[in-house]
């Protein structure tokens, strides 16, 4: 793999163990700090690539290679459902979780948790239990912890899911300005559009198009083709 690159897909294919081919013949490169946005319409694999990608999907029936620069272990994912990522009875205990594992004395993964809340504008949740929390501070909260780890890459699973307005701009706030690379699944174009180097359309399992923003989402006879917008 080049070195100019984070990631690489070769061949990648994926069938579930009921039989359910969900992924074929995908292959692609993500450049170090790129943001590159996946999307297409419901059952298009999506969320199966990502997990895939994150080395987080076990059995099945697995084709192709993913290459990674630093490995798996140097990457984090963001669920689509933030319930689906709490383990602890605290915010505090829930974002630093990884580095207590790790064995990091608990002074400093306490700071580390600090700096982690604040850059994700919830300083001072430490004591908060996580269920307590709106839709969107859990989301961002598991942000944090995905960040604590300082990883080179980070998944996220339609991060704006669920989200109103105002909080998708928190959200762009947060992630716009990180220099790391990001590969995530999005059907909110607004998001797409401010966020992504690049984007890729799936659709039946297949990558149908790929480009930067502008000619993909201004292309409406392609959104078309792919069930992405109406036929109006």
């Amino acid at each position: 793999m080049n070195e100019t690159y984070q990631l690489e897909a070769v061949e990648v294919g994926y069938r579930y163990p009921n039989g359910h081919r969900a992924l074929e013949g995908i292959g692609f490169e993500v450049r170090r700090g790129e943001k590159l946005a996946l999307i297409g319409p419901n059952g298009s694999g999506k969320s199966t690539l990502l997990l895939l990608l994150a080395g987080l999907l076990a059995g099945g029936r697995r084709e192709g290679k993913i290459l990674r620069a630093g490995g798996a272990a140097n990457s984090s994912f963001l669920f689509q459902n933030p319930d689906d990522q709490i383990i602890a009875s605290t915010v505090e205990d829930d974002v630093g979780f990884a580095l207590l594992r790790d064995g990091l004395e608990p002074a400093e993964a306490r700071a580390r948790v600090s700096e982690s809340l604040r850059q994700v504008h919830l300083a001072g949740y430490e004591s908060r239990s996580p269920l307590e929390l709106s839709f969107g501070e859990k989301k961002r909260a598991g942000l944090a912890g995905c960040l604590i780890a300082r990883p080179e890459t980070i998944y996220l699973d339609e991060p704006a899911l669920g989200l109103d307005p105002r909080e998708v701009d928190g959200l762009l706030r947060i992630l716009l300005p990180l220099k790391i690379t990001l590969v995530f699944s999005s059907m909110d174009f607004a998001l797409v559009a401010a966020l992504a180097d690049r984007v890729i359309i799936l659709d039946r399992g297949r990558l149908a198009a790929s480009g930067s923003p502008g000619e993909i989402l201004s292309n409406r006879e392609l959104l078309r083709e792919h069930g992405l917008v109406l036929d109006r």
